[in-house]
C-alpha cells in the first residue's frame, strides 16, 4: 500500500495531508478529533484504501498535528470551510466518503448537510454528542472543568504551560488513559507517531494552545445546546454508520441510544470494552465493520 504524506495549502493554511493510493474506484475523507491528528487514523486506512480500492486522505486540521494555525482565528465555521476546500483541491468533482472522531464527525455531517451532492455516505467514530443528552445534572457539572481551558486567553496560557511542563511522552499517553478503555491496546508504533508529532508541536506550543482553546470553546458553544448540537443530526440525508465504544468515557451509553431512537434509519454499532478514540483502541474490528458496511454503498456515484 502506497502511503506518502504531503503539504497542502488551502485558504490561508498550510495542511499536512497523509495519503493512500489503493485504486480509483472512490475518494475518501478521514477528519481527526479535538486534540487529535491525522495518526488517529493510521491504523485503519490502509485497510480502507487497499479493501475498496480507494483513494483514501486524513489531514491536520490548522492549530493540531503538524498544521501550524499562523494568525488566523479559528472556530468549526472555518474547519468546516477547511474540510470542503481539501475535497475539493484533492478531487474537485468526486464524490466522497467522509469519516470523522468525535468533532471531525461533526464536521463531516455538517459538510454532508451543506454540500450533498458531494458526500456519498458518512462514517462516524463516537461522533460529539450534545452535551446534555444522558446526563444527570450531576454529570453536567462534571464537564464544568473544561470551562477554563475554552475561556480567552486564559485557556491558553493554562495549555501552554500544561504541554511545556508535562513534556512528551505525557501528553500523548495522558489523553490516551483519558479517551480508552484500555491504553495498552494502542500499538507501540503508532504512540511513537504520536509522540513525534508533538515533539514537533513544542516548538510552537503558543500557537498550537491557542488554536486548542478556540476549537474548545467553538464546539463547547455548539454542544451545549441540544438543538444546535443535533442540527446537523437531524438534517443530514446520505447514509450514515455511527460507531461508538460502549466504555466511551466521555459519554454514557443513554446518549448513544438517545442518538439511536433520534436516526433509526443509520447504521449504529456498538465496539464492547472500547472508549473514545474506536479506530485507534480498535482498529482491526472498526476497519472491519466499516469496510463490510461501505461495500452497500460502493463505489459513490459521480
Amino acid at each position: 500500500m502506497k502511503h506518502e504524506s504531503d503539504q497542502l495549502r488551502v485558504e490561508q493554511f498550510q495542511l499536512h495531508v497523509d495519503r493512500w493510493r489503493g485504486g480509483d474506484a472512490g475518494h475518501v475523507l478521514l477528519l481527526h478529533g479535538l486534540g487529535g491528528n491525522s495518526i488517529t487514523w493510521h491504523a485503519v486506512a490502509p485497510q480502507i484504501a487497499r479493501t475498496l480500492r480507494a483513494h483514501v486522505v486524513a489531514f491536520d486540521y490548522p492549530g493540531f498535528g503538524a498544521s501550524r494555525p499562523g494568525s488566523a482565528a479559528l472556530s468549526l465555521r472555518v474547519l468546516a470551510r477547511v474540510t470542503h476546500a481539501v475535497m475539493t483541491a484533492e478531487a474537485p468533482h468526486a464524490r466522497w466518503v467522509l469519516g470523522g472522531n468525535s468533532l471531525g464527525g461533526l464536521l463531516a455531517l455538517e459538510t454532508a448537510c451543506r454540500f450533498p451532492d458531494r458526500v456519498a455516505a458518512v462514517h462516524l467514530a463516537a461522533l460529539a454528542l450534545p452535551l446534555a443528552w444522558g446526563r444527570t445534572s450531576l454529570g453536567l457539572r462534571d464537564l464544568m472543568q473544561y470551562v477554563a481551558v475554552a475561556t480567552p486567553w486564559q485557556g491558553r496560557r493554562l495549555v501552554t504551560r500544561y504541554v511545556t511542563t508535562r513534556g512528551v511522552p505525557g501528553v500523548v499517553d495522558d489523553p490516551i488513559k483519558l479517551l480508552f478503555a484500555d491504553p495498552t491496546r494502542l500499538d507501540a508504533e503508532l504512540r511513537q507517531r504520536l509522540i513525534d508529532v508533538s515533539r514537533y508541536r513544542l516548538t510552537w506550543a503558543a500557537d498550537a494552545a491557542r488554536a486548542y482553546e478556540q476549537i474548545t470553546r467553538s464546539l463547547g458553544l455548539q454542544l451545549i445546546w441540544p438543538e444546535l448540537a443535533a442540527r446537523w443530526i437531524q438534517r443530514v440525508r446520505c447514509p450514515v454508520l455511527s460507531i461508538h465504544g460502549t466504555r466511551d468515557p466521555l459519554y454514557p451509553i443513554a446518549a448513544w441510544q438517545r442518538l439511536q431512537q433520534l436516526r433509526p434509519d443509520w447504521s449504529h454499532v456498538p465496539l464492547h470494552g472500547i472508549g473514545h478514540v474506536p479506530q485507534l483502541e480498535a482498529p482491526r474490528e472498526f476497519a472491519q465493520e466499516l469496510s463490510d458496511w461501505l461495500q452497500g454503498h460502493w463505489p459513490p456515484q459521480r
